[in-house]
């Protein structure tokens, strides 16, 4: 499973997610402060993913059925004083199903044909085991924050770090952030008789972001976030092959990638509707030649009775890395094959809906979404479509706990 960090600033975040909802907001954007008491939050998620449409899978290999995943998230806030707070959290990921192994074409002999997906011939179980400890520093007009983290499964393990500050201006209205994250992650594939899988290797990421924070007015918020990851290392993924001129050889991709992000996002509280109005845009690219665009709009309100609710629809397309196909009638030069689906030129829309009250010195929320994607949402001509696309539904519930 795939381990990344986001690159937001917690009380960036805080801000622009809910501060906008509330009418009459302060036209100044307020310093960070420490909570005054302590907090625990715990939330249950269950993942499900479609199964592969028949006439997509091949019928000789594999279940069609993937990925089920349940997870449990807790974390624990806890304020030594109005300049310290330290917070930990913990992950369980317990995931069972099959996944899309390569793509054939139909006709194996000449290498035409509509593409079938072949699945993993057993079902996939793994639990994963996420641990983080932070601590923040609240200075007059800064605050520093320092984290670490580790995870692990069976056959993947993770350590990481990281580093942000955020100053406040003397105009109360912007702020900036920036800050740096590391993980050096060990991969250490399960073998299965018949098929070549690498033993044992490694690879590093190096993740840097900056951040500005801009009060319009009263009603208004814009953020806008730039963010640069390297990657080195073994970026191919041990599970995954690809159907080369007749022969089925692993996956292979280059062993190092670098990727940029824009990311900008606009609060607009709305006095007619009682309710703020959220559009986000992000652009991303990297040296596979990858590059997507995603469009996120909601609309966050709080009734009078208490209950809030948010509502979302998001649109995101995507061209295909330089290497990818779904099948390869010929041998490359470079070596380089990927069948990855993640890889491949599509386009997608999720529909999410959340609702929450807070009762006493409780919050409970509730959410779901749901996700399609296709090759005719892509802004761009795609010729062959990927038969392994996902769908998948989720739901969460989640409390918080004032103490």
């Amino acid at each position: 499973m795939s381990k990344k960090n986001n690159g937001i600033s917690p009380a960036l975040a805080a801000l622009t997610t809910a501060a906008m909802a509330l009418p009459g907001i302060s036209p100044t954007v307020q310093a960070a402060v420490a909570a005054n008491e302590p907090k625990l939050s715990l939330q249950y998620t269950r993942y499900d993913e479609d199964s592969i449409p028949s006439d997509d899978a091949d019928s000789n290999t594999g279940d069609r059925d993937r990925y089920e995943i349940d997870v449990l998230q807790v974390q624990f806030l806890y304020p030594f004083s109005d300049k310290w707070q330290v917070t930990g959290g913990f992950v369980y990921d317990d995931m069972s199903g099959s996944s899309p192994w390569y793509v054939r074409p139909t006709d194996t002999v000449n290498a035409t044909g509509d593409p079938l997906v072949v699945m993993s011939g057993a079902t996939i179980d793994d639990t994963r085991y996420d641990y983080s400890v932070g601590a923040q520093y609240f200075g007059e007009k800064y605050t520093i924050s320092p984290s670490i983290g580790y995870s692990t499964e069976k056959d993947y393990t993770a350590v990481s770090g990281s580093l942000e500050v955020e100053y406040e201006f003397p105009n109360k209205a912007t702020s900036i952030s920036g800050g740096i994250a590391v993980s050096f992650d060990e991969i250490d594939p399960t073998q299965e008789a018949g098929v070549v899988r690498v033993n044992n290797e490694d690879k590093e990421n190096y993740s840097l972001f900056g951040t500005i924070n801009q009060v319009i007015n009263k009603y208004t918020i814009i953020q806008s976030t730039l963010g640069v990851s390297i990657y080195d290392g073994f970026l191919s993924d041990p599970y995954k092959q690809a159907w080369v001129a007749g022969a089925v050889l692993p996956d292979s991709r280059p062993d190092d990638r670098t990727q940029y992000t824009w990311a900008t996002r606009l609060r607009r509280y709305s006095e007619l509707f009682g309710a703020a109005l959220h559009i986000d845009y992000r652009f991303y690219y990297d040296d596979w030649d990858v590059r997507s665009h995603t469009l996120d709009l909601g609309l966050h309100k709080v009734t009078d009775s208490g209950w809030a609710f948010d509502t979302s629809i998001r649109y995101y397309t995507q061209t295909q890395a330089d290497f990818y196909e779904p099948f390869y009638a010929q041998v490359r030069a470079d070596g380089e094959y990927s069948s990855d689906y993640r890889l491949s030129p599509y386009g997608s829309i999720s529909f999410r809906l959340g609702l929450s009250e807070t009762i006493g010195d409780w919050t409970v929320r509730l959410g779901a979404e749901r996700y399609i994607s296709d090759k005719s949402y892509s802004v761009q001509s795609v010729d062959v479509e990927n038969p392994a696309l996902l769908d998948f539904t989720q739901f969460t519930f989640g409390m918080d706990y004032s103490f």
